[in-house]
């Protein structure tokens, strides 16, 4: 079985994207690609110098094309102060739609979506339905409310 250069590019692009997985940052996966297109470039042009030359060349062009975007989305993923899911919804304004006070769990709307809410303190407050509050914290999966300070 003949080894042409092909295959050598063909394995060493497939490596490279691989290593990408491995390797923190991105630097490999560009150069993959690379060596897969110079995988088909080598079947038209023979001179090893030239699908070297085309290697390095495609594979600058494709990081600094690609660097930016990756660079940015990377640093979005790993925000420190990024918040998802329920704490995501703290600080906006709910609507009950289950009486809460101390002594009694309840249920409130944000986003389109119900959740459970509770009032940490024991000052005999009640809030109904229909009043908007403000969500303050979370309780494992409830919100902590507090009243608008316009009310």
């Amino acid at each position: 079985m003949e080894i042409y250069a092909w295959h050598l590019w063909l394995i060493a692009g497939f490596l490279l994207a691989v290593a990408e997985i491995i390797v923190p940052g991105f630097f490999l996966l560009p150069f993959g690609v690379a060596g897969m297109l110079t995988a088909a470039f080598s079947l038209l042009v023979k001179p090893v110098v030239w699908q070297i030359a085309f290697f390095v060349l495609g594979g600058g062009l494709f990081v600094f094309l690609t660097r930016k975007f990756f660079v940015k989305a990377e640093r979005v993923a790993h925000a420190e102060d990024t918040k998802t899911n329920i704490e995501a919804l703290v600080g906006r304004t709910a609507i009950v739609t289950s009486p809460v006070s101390y002594e009694r769990r309840g249920y409130v709307k944000v986003g389109g979506e119900e959740w459970g809410a509770v009032w940490p303190k024991d000052d005999g407050a009640l809030f109904d339905v229909g009043r908007r509050v403000k969500l303050v914290g979370v309780d494992g999966i409830k919100f902590i409310i507090a009243p608008l300070e316009e009310e």
